[in-house]
């Protein structure tokens, strides 16, 4: 029996889950894989996507880390989506970020380098929003050749779960130059505005 490790320490939530996620897709049923985080809350969302998905995982603690073991019992997922179980570990108010356009404001020229900030903000402010949504127009920030794709890739890396809006992608007939985050539709972006402390929409 092959093993892999999954070492997530000092990631927040969701990049536990996301971490969590890959290493059951890309490999085969019977692995064992081991799951290394360092704060207790992500530990329990690993859990419970883990016991979600048919798998018992064996927990212990070595100081302030945890480890996760559990095998791959299945070729595909009943509930993959790993980033719905993201309860951050984190203090303040848990909110998202929703876009609509890929400008701020009525100014079409200054709300380009508008939108530009606020992404280059959101890359380092504290704390991070757990989700990032983006519809009708906003969805043209995570096309390729955007300007703004960078500074996304850069706050995706950083944890957050970035969503587009299927129906947006459709109507631009862009599926295949989204090159950032995860397409969903409107129930699932509904429900994430739902379960926010807060949606911030500049």
């Amino acid at each position: 029996m092959s093993e892999i490790v999954v070492d997530a320490r000092g990631q927040i939530c969701p990049k536990p889950l996301i971490l969590t996620k890959q290493a059951l897709k890309e490999n085969i049923v019977g692995t064992q894989i081991v799951v290394l985080i360092d704060n207790e809350t992500s530990c329990q969302n690993v859990e419970r996507f883990v016991r979600d998905n048919g798998m018992t995982p064996h927990i212990s603690a070595d100081g302030s880390e945890f480890i996760l073991r559990f095998t791959k019992d299945a070729p595909e997922l009943s509930a993959p989506d790993a980033e719905a179980y993201c309860v951050p570990a984190r203090s303040g108010i848990d909110y998202v970020v929703a876009l609509s356009s890929d400008t701020i404001g009525s100014d079409e020229a200054l709300g380009r380098v508008l939108v530009q900030g606020l992404l280059a903000a959101l890359k380092a402010i504290e704390p991070l929003p757990t989700h990032l949504i983006l519809y009708s127009r906003g969805v043209l920030l995570a096309m390729e050749g955007a300007a703004t794709l960078p500074d996304l890739q850069a706050i995706a890396q950083r944890g957050v779960a970035i969503r587009l809006c299927g129906t947006c992608v459709d109507h631009y007939d862009m599926k295949q130059a989204v090159r950032v985050g995860e397409i969903a539709n409107m129930l699932t972006l509904m429900e994430l505005q739902l379960a926010a402390g807060k949606v911030l929409k500049p």
